[in-house]
């Protein structure tokens, strides 16, 4: 879980997914992540063996018109001079747990065109997830 600590480490991070995101709205996200209650959102961090920060998935907990509730992940972002597929999957399990955790029935996760790690690690199954719904992201 992302912690008020984090914040400066990870915006690097963080802008890697969102250019347009500037220093003080990222500020805001996560006071708001860090403040309230886990349940209603947050970001999940990845870390390599050094502790630094290799991945990042903001998430937040809605509900849609179908019954229950969903984790709604915007961006699963992870970054490697090699291989990012452990940062990935890592996320994608952490995430998988959280929503069985908060009592999610469905996970959402928008991906872009070229996240083919994120689409094979989300196809290994939810778990007790009714379903992963992808949803690629258009601009």
């Amino acid at each position: 879980m992302m912690s008020a600590a984090d914040a400066d480490a990870a915006f690097g991070l963080a802008r890697l997914a969102f250019p347009d995101l500037t220093a003080s709205r990222w500020r805001q996200l996560v006071r708001r992540w860090t403040c309230t209650s886990r349940g209603a959102g947050g970001a999940l961090l990845a870390r390599d063996g050094a502790g630094r920060i290799v991945g990042f998935a903001p998430y937040e907990i809605r509900t849609d018109l179908c019954p229950g509730r969903t984790l709604w992940v915007e961006r699963v972002v992870a970054v490697s001079l090699i291989d990012s597929t452990p940062a990935v999957r890592a996320l994608v399990s952490a995430l998988s747990d959280l929503a069985r955790r908060l009592g999610c029935w469905r996970m959402k996760v928008e991906t872009a065109g070229a996240d083919r790690i994120l689409r094979q690690a989300l196809s290994r199954g939810a778990g007790p997830l009714r379903s992963t719904v992808l949803q690629e992201a258009t601009v």
